[in-house]
């Protein structure tokens, strides 16, 4: 089974559309250390506990709809309005640290834009609502 599962392909993409240069295997990397994929590419616990990926809906007619990929999308919407300096990567995903001052600010300006989903205006509003009670 290849590490480069769906999920991992299709942040790339994203990524690819937003304008960033980005190889498969980098993505791959930057997730992992950023502790949404493990080794093998599938979410992590913790992702899915925070609701960053969802599980997918079958419909009668066998067309399938993802939340994970708007999940996904709601993410990087908030993800590419961070400075690069703002996150601080390191060799122990859990301990990958986000400035929370940028971070407020990409969230408010993707929620003042309406850019996210329903769904992700209620899970962004919920972290803000926790960084800005720290």
């Amino acid at each position: 089974m290849s590490k480069y599962t769906p999920l991992v392909k299709d942040m790339q993409k994203d990524l690819k559309k937003k304008g960033f240069k980005i190889s498969l295997e980098q993505t791959y990397q930057k997730l992992v250390k950023a502790n949404f994929i493990d080794v093998d590419g599938n979410p992590t616990k913790w992702t899915i506990e925070n609701g960053y990926v969802g599980v997918e809906y079958s419909y009668p007619q066998g067309m399938q709809a993802s939340q994970e990929q708007q999940d996904q999308a709601d993410v990087l919407e908030v993800l590419n309005r961070l400075p690069q300096s703002a996150v601080h990567y390191n060799d122990v995903p859990d301990l990958s640290k986000i400035e929370t001052k940028p971070l407020k600010k990409a969230i408010k300006s993707a929620l003042n834009d309406d850019a996210l989903s329903a769904d992700g205006r209620k899970k962004w509003k919920n972290v803000l609502k926790d960084i800005e009670s720290r």
